[in-house]
């Protein structure tokens, strides 16, 4: 598995080979939840009037939209302001302009100009329109093809308009907001919400009737389609999850057996996993989308299919693996849930059978800051270099299929509560330690926050520059 430098010229490979993006592409903004807070902190405060201010934004590109990545926010000073001044609401200096438009070029990065009306179904004033016109028309021809533009927050809803090279061509498609629940507030239309779907009828009952359409839009990554993944995607998929992104590069053999949820003997040397899970999940729904990508992570292929999803669910058994998938969720905002277990056997016994859940979410301690540590990493590459699991002469690890379900049972109880919310809240930075051999497992808060942790360090940064 490569590095986390390496992961780097995957992604310059992947957006070199991308085409060029045609307009009109829709807009979306992700930011994470206390940020967002600080935000509308901000813009909703009316004592003196309007208020507004400018986001630092990197950006995503995917297939069909852009993402932007909220970075930074950068309100506008009351030194700078002027109210009511040539006939507008709120104005402020072009010095400030300027300097909010040096940060984002410093940071090859785009401005996102936020302010509130107040109000329900918030709609671009002529004032607000006149300001965009002028504001962004010079801003995009400076910042390129990256979108720049204004949003305007609502209760719950937003509305958006994107410039890109002097054009103003794209609206936005909503703000995402990843907290201790997923949050979407519309800008434009989304996906009409279908029927109830009868067969998860007694779920609802137990969490809500509005987590069916909320499931139904979720897109959720699952790395690692074995002992872990495919509990993880069986559940996911009764669960209502309406798109399953399974990434693995592997055939069943004949050891798969004995773990991995719905393999079955003729599937032997066969199969991929990723069809196994594909079989497992529409076997349940044949309405779930299941992507698969049939190639290891960080290829390109299972990078542009990452940056689609909601949540990741790690499900390797290499730590350089975590740390990789980890910066990844970091760089694109992604909450990440990592199941692991390790088990060692003395004689007929186990001595150790150890595992755990954790809940990295953007903004709040990451698996690097804590787990995934130099010296675990050190320690495995002396033990376990890289191949390793690809020499068909290396004994596996040990598995056993019924400690693995424990594990992915509590990540899907966590993918559920971050879709839903169904817990309050009670899931948030937290990680799960399991005692495979006396059955329990205990809840802990995340450790601190690593002030020089390498991948906390990109948080946010999205796709590098030189790969747009």
């Amino acid at each position: 598995m490569p590095r986390l430098g390496s992961i780097l010229a995957w992604m310059r490979q992947l957006g070199a080979a991308a085409p060029s993006p045609a307009a009109p592409r829709a807009v979306d903004l992700r930011i994470g939840a206390e940020l967002f807070a600080r935000v509308r902190a901000h813009v909703e405060d009316f004592s003196r009037g309007e208020e507004a201010g400018f986001l630092i934004c990197s950006i995503a590109r995917l297939a069909d939209r852009d993402v932007l990545l909220a970075r930074e926010w950068l309100p506008v000073p009351d030194e700078a302001i002027e109210r009511n001044a040539g006939g507008s609401v709120l104005s402020w200096s072009a010095s400030f302009n300027s300097e909010a438009l040096e940060r984002a070029l410093a940071l090859d990065c785009t401005l996102v100009l936020v302010h509130s009306h107040g109000s329900e179904n918030p709609q671009f004033s002529a004032d607000d329109r006149n300001k965009e016109r002028a504001l962004f028309g010079t801003f995009s021809r400076l910042l390129g093809t990256l979108p720049a533009g204004t949003v305007v927050l609502g209760d719950g809803d937003a509305i958006g308009s994107f410039w890109a090279d002097g054009a103003n061509s794209m609206d936005l498609g909503s703000v995402m907001i990843a907290g201790d629940t997923l949050e979407a507030w519309s800008g434009l239309d989304g996906p009409a919400a279908g029927p109830p779907r009868r067969r998860l009828a007694r779920q609802s009952v137990a969490i809500g009737s509005g987590s069916d359409a909320k499931l139904a839009n979720a897109k959720v990554a699952v790395i690692g389609i074995s002992g872990g993944g495919s509990h993880v995607v069986q559940q996911l998929a009764h669960q209502g999850v309406g798109t399953i992104i399974a990434i693995d590069d592997e055939l069943i053999d004949e050891t798969n057996l004995g773990r991995v949820v719905g393999a079955v003997e003729a599937d032997i040397d066969a199969t991929l996993k990723t069809d196994v899970a594909e079989r497992v999940a529409t076997g349940i729904d044949h309405a779930i989308t299941v992507v698969k990508v049939e190639h290891r992570f960080p290829s390109p292929e299972a990078i542009a299919a990452l940056k689609e999803a909601d949540v990741l669910v790690g499900c390797v058994d290499r730590f350089d693996a975590r740390e990789n998938i980890n910066a990844f969720a970091r760089r694109y905002l992604l909450p990440l849930i990592d199941v692991g277990l390790a088990i060692v056997s003395s004689g007929e016994r186990l001595a150790i059978a150890d595992g755990q859940v954790a809940v990295a979410l953007p903004g709040r301690p990451c698996l690097r800051c804590w787990l995934v540590t130099d010296a675990v990493l050190a320690h495995e590459r002396e033990h376990r270099p890289p191949g390793y699991d690809e020499n068909p002469d290396a004994l596996g690890d040990p598995q056993v299929v019924s400690l693995n379900g424990v594990l992915a049972s509590e990540a899907c109880n966590c993918v559920l509560d971050l879709i839903t919310g169904y817990s309050g809240g009670r899931r948030t930075g937290k990680f799960w330690q399991y005692e495979g051999r006396s059955g329990t497992l205990n809840p802990h808060d995340l450790p601190a926050h690593n002030p020089a942790c390498p991948a906390c360090a990109q948080n946010g940064l999205g796709d590098p520059r030189l790969a747009l």
